[in-house]
């Protein structure tokens, strides 16, 4: 008989049950990790709506983890082994198509992840393939290792960039990855980092961390724009994915400045393009993160310990359901975090 752990099950729309499920079976190239922690992320959410184009019930959501390495299924090689403390890069790419083939495999046109295309880390137990594992440093507490994940997000989006040191830097949007994208900046080197909200815990939140901030229910357009001397901002990243924030981004980025997509639409959304225009403005994407943005987080997170700031809740597994539906109360919440 197969053992048994607890996991916090999704089996339908708006519809989670905490169960005893087998626990998974090791295949060639995986370990098995001991989840300590699980964030619940804004992907999270559609799939408890029912709203996710892939995700299907029954399915253990959760693709931001840490924990401890318990059993390995290694080949020779390798510098992973039981005891390791660790995270999880949880995409999963074809490795035939076009951008897996020139080195872009977390844009394949295939991608999949952990805990929507198969099951993830709101669980006692995770198997998962050795390439994907990153160790984590000794000092660093598991539940901030959770954070490793949503912080590659706006490494990767810095990266896609053309910020230099120096830039002013204007965030739309202070949820979670707004406000590490506001980290982000402020750790690569940003003269001055604005974040613009509508919440107004999340803007005093942001304001104690040392953002200056703005309420985006009151004229943030003119507001930024007399921040930053009538010019508008170097880097404009979106981090909200509202119709509001891609109108707004537009109007606040200088002349021959950026605009980058961190933030997920839902929907097409009218955009200004006569401002792209006139004004030479660089619209960039950037989806997910690579390896290289993980270890980068990784000491980001050493050396930012206000990061931590982040984490507004830890909940036991069986209240999964409650912190969804208290994050999307659109409450006091941030991250909010599972332990099993």
């Amino acid at each position: 008989m197969n053992a048994k752990m607890k996991a916090a099950v999704w089996v339908g729309k708006e519809k989670i049950a905490l169960q005893e499920v087998d626990v998974p079976k090791l295949k060639p190239g995986e370990v098995m990790i001991k989840i300590a922690y699980a964030g619940i992320c804004g992907s999270d959410l559609g799939i408890y709506a029912g709203k996710h184009p892939r995700a299907k019930a029954p399915l253990v959501m959760g693709h931001e983890f840490a924990g401890e390495i318990i059993e390995t299924a290694l080949l020779e090689g390798g510098d992973l082994k039981v005891g390791d403390r660790v995270t999880v890069n949880p995409l999963i790419s074809c490795g035939v198509c076009q951008p897996c083939q020139t080195g872009h495999s977390h844009v394949c046109r295939n991608l999949g992840l952990v805990g929507i295309d198969c099951d993830g880390g709101f669980a006692e137990y995770v198997a998962v393939n050795a390439d994907r594992v990153v160790k984590v440093p000794p000092g660093m507490p598991l539940d901030i290792a959770t954070l490793v994940e949503p912080v590659a997000v706006t490494v990767h989006a810095l990266r896609r960039s053309n910020f230099k040191a120096g830039d002013t830097v204007v965030v739309l949007g202070g949820g979670p990855i707004g406000l590490l994208t506001a980290f982000s900046a402020r750790y690569a080197g940003a003269s001055q980092v604005i974040l613009s909200e509508i919440s107004e815990q999340r803007l005093k939140l942001a304001s104690d961390l040392g953002f200056t901030v703005v309420d985006a229910k009151q004229n943030p357009g003119q507001k930024i724009l007399a921040m930053t001397g009538g010019d508008g901002a170097d880097m404009v990243f979106e981090a909200a994915g509202v119709p509001e924030t891609a109108a707004l981004a537009t109007q606040i980025t200088k002349i021959t400045g950026q605009i980058v997509i961190v933030g997920v639409f839902k929907e097409p959304v009218p955009l200004d393009l006569q401002a792209v225009n006139f004004r030479e403005l660089s619209i960039t994407g950037a989806r997910v993160y690579t390896q290289k943005d993980f270890r980068i987080a990784i000491t980001m997170l050493e050396r930012e310990p206000g990061i931590a700031s982040v984490i507004s809740h830890h909940l036991p597994l069986e209240k999964a359901e409650e912190g969804i539906r208290l994050i999307l109360s659109g409450g006091n919440s941030m991250k909010v975090l599972l332990h099993p």
